[in-house]
């Protein structure tokens, strides 16, 4: 799938808003693994999207430090959505309206 930046970060952010509205501020695990994999099946039929993340979609094969979310991991090594140990915030478990607020970093 051919994303620009703009697409990727109004796919992420519509598709996060989407699951907010339909889960609440804290899905399980479970339920937003399985969200992504429906929403963008839905949507995006004849696509294969990284990870059912329009962000990593858009990366492509470059690193987590690439993201064009600032995860907050700042002093860590990497910008990986998976928290490491007190240290930023994680899709899996982070509330959503957490992960809405996050910045765009601009200088990837």
């Amino acid at each position: 799938m051919d994303l620009t930046r703009e697409e990727a970060l109004k796919l992420h952010r519509e598709m996060w808003s989407d699951m907010q509205k339909e889960f609440g501020d804290c899905p399980t695990y479970g339920e937003r693994r399985a969200f992504k994999r429906k929403w963008v099946g839905e949507r995006f039929p004849k696509e294969s999207v990284e990870a059912n993340c329009f962000l990593c979609e858009y990366i492509g094969d470059l690193s987590c430090s690439c993201c064009l979310i600032n995860w907050g991991r700042d002093g860590e090594s990497g910008n990986s959505c998976e928290k490491a140990v007190g240290v930023g915030v994680d899709w899996r478990y982070s509330p959503i309206s957490v992960i809405l607020a996050l910045p765009e970093r601009e200088d990837v």
